[in-house]
């Protein structure tokens, strides 16, 4: 793209650009529909595709209204009445990466909308729960934090101003790259999980040379500028002489009259007779620029004839490249030529017209420096005396912040000041740098320079403006090679040379976004971890302590390039206790049945487990696939089946068959299996037994009641009437669910006494206040209480059985006839442990909490209670394993 178009919008523009776009795209209405968002992300998509196609266009009117081009071109966009007349063909580019950021907006709304509609069902308005917490309800509803959206927003605004610098592109390799399925026993894993938290900012140490600030400003026309418009204007109105005088290389001189329409015919007639080589011979003017006759002339004009040409051998010329709109004009001089000659000669040429102050160009060097006055053309820098000069040359106006002020800072308290054009890429600056002689104790061959608010190494091919972005102002530390070093980061297959400070710390590899960026990385760097490649052979898995080391300790354990490789962190969590064992992975292109195999965990009757939706997932299930680097490690019954219908008076079936049998974590809940089903609408619910829909907070234990059948629910599409809410003395949370009014207290009673896994004849039914209700009543006949009906489930025995295993207490209703062999086996049940596992558990009654009693299970209640506790209604034991 064409740097004419690369211009920013000043800082007051652009924030009036950024307030029309937000507030006629970004809703803050938590309302608005998902096809309103998508037809948003349609218009920004067109208009942008339409642009793209007359980029050339917008080159040629550069100058002009954004706005009143678009019209011309009869691009119909509601877009092109929103922007402002200020806005002009300049600011392209910016404006398209705004345009950009506005849509991913709108993306990541579009994609919350769809998260929300999950979490309608659990938003209950119309009852109050008691069990639960005292987060606002509406909190679901709200718009989510945008945190994402910042850092999000923040990668594409360093972007808004100027386009991003060419990166190398990643290289398809294989070399040194660690693979984790075959990696040696020897290599050490790192015990804990890598976390931001973990890495505080801290200062890094180095020694600068000197320090450079830099700071966008606007300039007004220079006087260059001027003696050059008024030069030309002066050749362009003068009267054109019809005599002149040719001075050859012998030094005679000959007079000649002419015409300007036949001035090339008499130079070559004189070129031919004098048989001069025109490789080697030719004719400069007054100005001592060269004539090419032998060309037409630009643009068809006449040529204006001066009073004296001279012959001159072309060795004594030097070629002069002048560069503007992206094209390239090339012309002779001698070294006593003047800038203001040459450029009044470009200006008559091209016959630019400047019809305002506000309208003017401005003139840069090779280096990318602002030349403000006249100079020799000799003594404009180039490389060397066999290349050409190159002048560039940049159509301005007042407006335009076009210029960066670069203001470098010696540790002598020496100061240079310099204006560079905003394209000037920071390998041109080095060349200044070296230009200007900074004073070293070591001769330096190359400079580098350190962004201290973004702490990483600035590349060479990176334009001043867009290390500057949307700051007015940035400081840079200028640096030697003896304080950089370039190490190697990978990720799966793809491998970057980064440059980087040698004393920097090795987990800002992974702080910055640019070089995760480079490597196609796209999950969090909290996810990640850093793998030191010394050799094939020797891989070291970096612990948080080591990540905190400086590259430079790495780089003396090696006589290779220092190697670093980027490693998923996957999290595998032992359901059993809990703990927590890291596995890196290099690539995401394994399955879940390649996963326990790392961890050496090879038994058919394990599994892994989302740790989002607690779904068990199928050993076939790729890593890449899905988004998560978190699972539970399950034995099997720790498991549930769970199966999907729907019932068989619905004309039209919209069951998938990867949703009809589902395996879950027994802990995982109703609004699991929501989530992890994404199809399933907001108005459908899912019906259990066949008359009632469980709250989403429900555990899917509760549904358990044999080993080895599935629950099994029902697709429904509409809501049920009534609400009801149940709690207990003896357990931890009520139990929530919708039916219809017509059920009775006697069904009621059983599902609670069901799903508690209670016996019914042990308990009844009460309303909140106490009072009893007969069980043949239904809900209709307490209608006013139909929309939240409170009920509160009472133990109607005088003995219950308090039972302690680890950290969970579960409390039994009892009698005295009941024996010690049914309490253990209930409370395992409670526990969900497995009743093939009963002869691994004993009871012992806390008679003595310093030395419990084993009991034995074929005695009765009522021989303990004779026996131990005559005066209380509650015996303590003590389940453990033997």
């Amino acid at each position: 793209v064409s740097d004419l178009i690369r211009v920013p919008r000043d800082k007051k523009l652009n924030n009036e650009l950024d307030h029309i776009l937000k507030s006629s795209f970004i809703s803050s209405n938590d309302h608005t529909k998902k096809e309103e968002f998508q037809v948003k992300i349609r218009t920004i998509t067109e208009f942008l595709n339409d642009l793209k196609d007359t980029e050339d266009v917008l080159v040629s009117q550069w100058a002009q209204s954004f706005t009143e081009t678009c019209e011309y071109l009869g691009i119909e966009n509601l877009i092109v009445k929103l922007i402002p007349q200020e806005i002009k063909c300049e600011n392209y580019v910016p404006l398209c990466l705004k345009l950009i950021d506005i849509r991913s907006q709108l993306q990541e709304q579009t994609f919350d909308i769809e998260e929300k509609t999950i979490h309608l069902w659990s938003a209950r308005f119309d009852i109050s729960n008691i069990s639960q917490s005292n987060e606002n309800s509406f909190q679901i509803f709200r718009n989510k934090n945008d945190d994402f959206l910042l850092a999000e927003s923040n990668l594409i605004s360093s972007l808004d101003d100027f386009p991003p610098p060419s990166f190398s592109q990643p290289t398809d390799t294989t070399t040194n790259l660690v693979d984790w399925l075959d990696m040696p026993d020897n290599v050490i894993v790192p015990t804990e999980t890598l976390k931001s938290e973990h890495f505080p900012s801290k200062t890094i140490n180095y020694t600068s040379l000197s320090k450079l600030k830099l700071t966008l400003i606007s300039l007004s026309p220079s006087t260059l500028f001027e003696n050059s418009r008024k030069q030309a204007e002066q050749l362009a109105t003068k009267s054109s002489s019809i005599r002149l005088v040719i001075t050859y290389l012998d030094g005679k001189q000959e007079k000649y009259f002419c015409k300007p329409e036949k001035l090339y015919i008499q130079l070559k007639k004189v070129f031919h007779e004098k048989k001069y080589d025109l490789n080697t011979i030719g004719l400069i003017d007054p100005n001592q620029l060269l004539i090419d006759f032998m060309k037409t002339n630009i643009n068809n004009s006449l040529p204006i004839i001066e009073t004296e040409y001279y012959v001159i051998e072309k060795k004594l010329l030097f070629p002069i490249v002048l560069e503007f709109e992206n094209n390239q004009w090339e012309y002779f001089a001698t070294a006593e030529a003047r800038l203001t000659s040459l450029l009044s000669r470009f200006i008559l040429d091209q016959q630019l017209k400047f019809t305002s102050s506000e309208n003017y160009f401005s003139v840069f060097d090779s280096l990318g420096r602002y030349i403000a006055v006249d100079y020799q053309l000799n003594n404009i820098y180039r490389s060397n005396e066999q290349n050409p000069i190159h002048i560039r040359i940049l159509r301005c106006n007042h407006d335009a912040n076009i210029c960066c002020e670069m203001t470098l800072m010696t540790g002598q308290e020496e100061t240079h000041c310099q204006y560079f054009n905003p394209a000037t890429t920071w390998k041109q600056i080095s060349l200044w740098s070296k230009i200007l002689g900074i004073k070293t104790e070591i001769p330096v061959d190359n400079y580098y320079f350190w962004n201290t608010e973004q702490q990483h190494i600035i590349n060479e091919d990176e334009t001043i403006s867009f290390t500057l972005s949307q700051a007015e102002s940035i400081n840079v530390d200028v640096l030697n090679e003896e304080s950089v070093m370039d190490v190697m980061l990978s990720y799966d297959k793809n491998i970057q040379t980064i440059r980087i400070l040698n004393s920097c710390p090795v987990y800002s590899l992974l702080s910055n976004p640019d070089y995760l960026k480079q490597l196609n990385l796209k999950i969090s760097p909290q996810e990640c971890t850093l793998v030191f490649v010394s050799n094939e052979s020797e891989k070291q898995i970096l612990k948080n302590l080591d990540m905190e080391n400086p590259i430079s300790h790495y780089a003396s354990m090696t006589d290779k390039s220092v190697h670093f490789q980027i490693s998923i962190l996957i999290q595998i969590i032992q359901y059993d206790n809990q703990k927590e064992i890291p596995i890196p992975i290099s690539h995401r292109n394994i399955t879940i049945k390649e996963l326990l195999g790392i961890i050496e965990i090879n038994n058919d009757h394990t599994y892994l487990a989302s740790y989002e939706t607690k779904i068990i997932l199928s050993e076939n299930t790729k890593l890449s696939t899905i988004n998560e680097t978190k699972f539970f490690h399950v034995k099997e019954h720790q498991t549930c089946l769970v199966s999907i219908q729907q019932l068989e008076d619905v004309l039209i079936t919209v069951i998938e068959d990867n949703i009809q049998n589902q395996r879950y974590l027994i802990n995982a809940t109703i609004n699991d299996i929501y989530k992890q089903n994404k199809n399933i609408d907001q108005n459908q619910y899912l019906l259990y037994d066949r008359d009632f829909v469980p709250s989403r907070g429900m555990p899917l234990s509760s549904f358990l009641f044999t080993k080895t059948s599935p629950i099994q629910f029902n697709l429904i599409y509409q809501k049920l009437q009534a609400n009801v809410t149940v709690t207990s003395d003896e357990q931890k949370s009520s139990i929530e669910f919708q039916c219809e009014s017509t059920m009775t207290i006697g069904r009621v009673h059983q599902i609670v006494c069901q799903l508690w896994k209670l016996n019914t004849k042990l308990y009844r039914l009460s309303l909140s206040d106490d009072s009893i209700i007969d069980e043949e009543y239904s809900l209709d006949d307490l209608r006013e209480f139909i929309n939240d009906l409170q009920l509160k489930l009472i133990s109607i025995t005088n003995i219950k059985c308090e039972i302690t295993y680890q950290d969970e207490i579960v409390m039994i209703s009892t009698t005295s006839e009941t024996l010690l062999s049914s309490i253990l086996k209930e409370t395992l049940e409670k526990l969900l442990i497995p009743l093939d596992d009963i002869d691994r558990f004993e009871l012992n009654l806390i008679d003595d909490p310093e030395s419990p009693t084993n009991v034995d299970l074929d005695l009765s209640i009522d021989d303990i209670h004779l026996d131990y506790f005559t005066e209380s209604n509650i015996i303590p034991f003590q389940l453990q394993k033997k």
